[in-house]
């Protein structure tokens, strides 16, 4: 069994740092913008679970068209393959020079901030055209609310 989630934004012309805002795959502190990518992944996520399915993302794809200011992206949840319930999905990232630099120095606060367990990056992405931006994409246990079925 698996399940396709699909998602795309676009940034509206006259956004602030719309270059920024490209990569705002769930929503930015600035002004809210962003796509929702986690929330969409962790409801899907979530009804697996409730389904009595230990879920996880084994796949995600990201396609960033600079030019146009639309994001889309798909992901791919089946059982996991250990068996724990990945039900969390985060994502941390920054566009630009030294983007590789801040978007690293991101993940160890990330991971306090979320408490989450046995986290699995889904994907490490780096544009290829137009704007750099440099994001990365965890998957994560939180056993204690959530045990293996």
């Amino acid at each position: 069994m698996s399940v396709i989630v699909k998602g795309e934004y676009v940034v509206p012309q006259g956004t602030p740092y719309m270059a920024d805002a490209l990569h705002s795959f769930e929503s930015r502190k600035l002004d809210g913008f962003g796509g929702k990518m986690s929330t969409k992944i962790k409801e899907a996520l979530m009804k697996m679970y409730n389904q009595g399915i230990n879920p996880e993302v084994t796949d995600l794809k990201v396609n960033v068209d600079s030019k146009n200011y639309k994001v889309t992206w798909e992901a791919k949840l089946e059982p996991s393959k250990d068996g724990k319930a990945y039900i969390g999905f985060v994502t941390r990232g920054s566009t630009g020079n030294d983007a590789d630099k801040r978007a690293l120095g991101q993940i160890d606060e990330m991971k306090r901030k979320v408490g989450g367990e046995d986290y699995k990056i889904v994907l490490d992405f780096k544009n290829p055209t137009g704007n750099y931006i440099r994001q990365f994409f965890y998957t994560y246990t939180k056993p204690k609310e959530f045990p293996k079925h």
